[in-house]
């Protein structure tokens, strides 16, 4: 379980924007708030005190996108028991259902990892969940985002227009 599936998610993501495309521009802190609850979302339905930390290290992070710019959050959620990670992953996939998202269709979803828009809503956050390690070999469970086309953060030079 190493880093490989993570060019392969964006690769599949980056396609399927590319193939929707963005429509209205709202404020980027707005679609980065919005991906980002949901992404918190995912880590309620964890056991209360089965995180010991979350790490968030692109909290700004974003890529082009039609127009404007896409927030792509990345965070690494430590569990108290390392070795539960994957059964973890996979039972987040069966309770989220129950907190209205809707698996993605586009993405080849299993236990390990699986993609999911709140109300199956095209236009929502993407948000990717999968077991993964770090390069010591300790596990964890990674929650990415892809929130919609926004306008560029304020206080960067990159143009949306």
């Amino acid at each position: 379980m190493r880093m490989t599936r993570l060019p392969g998610l964006v690769g599949s993501v980056a396609l399927l924007l590319a193939l929707t495309g963005c429509t209205s521009l709202p404020a980027f802190d707005t679609a980065r708030e919005e991906a980002r609850a949901d992404m918190q979302s995912m880590v309620a339905l964890l056991p209360v005190g089965a995180v010991v930390r979350v790490d968030d290290p692109i909290p700004q992070g974003y890529v082009s996108c039609d127009g404007g710019v896409q927030y792509t959050g990345r965070w690494l959620i430590h569990l108290a028991d390392p070795s539960t990670v994957e059964d973890s992953v996979a039972e987040m996939r069966r309770k989220a259902p129950a907190e209205d998202f809707v698996e993605d269709d586009f993405l080849e979803n299993r236990d390990v990892r699986f993609g999911v828009r709140r109300g199956g809503d095209a236009d929502a956050p993407l948000v990717g969940v999968s077991a993964d390690e770090g390069l010591d070999g300790l596990p964890y469970v990674e929650i990415m985002s892809f929130a919609r086309c926004s306008q560029s953060p304020e206080g960067t030079e990159m143009n949306a227009g």
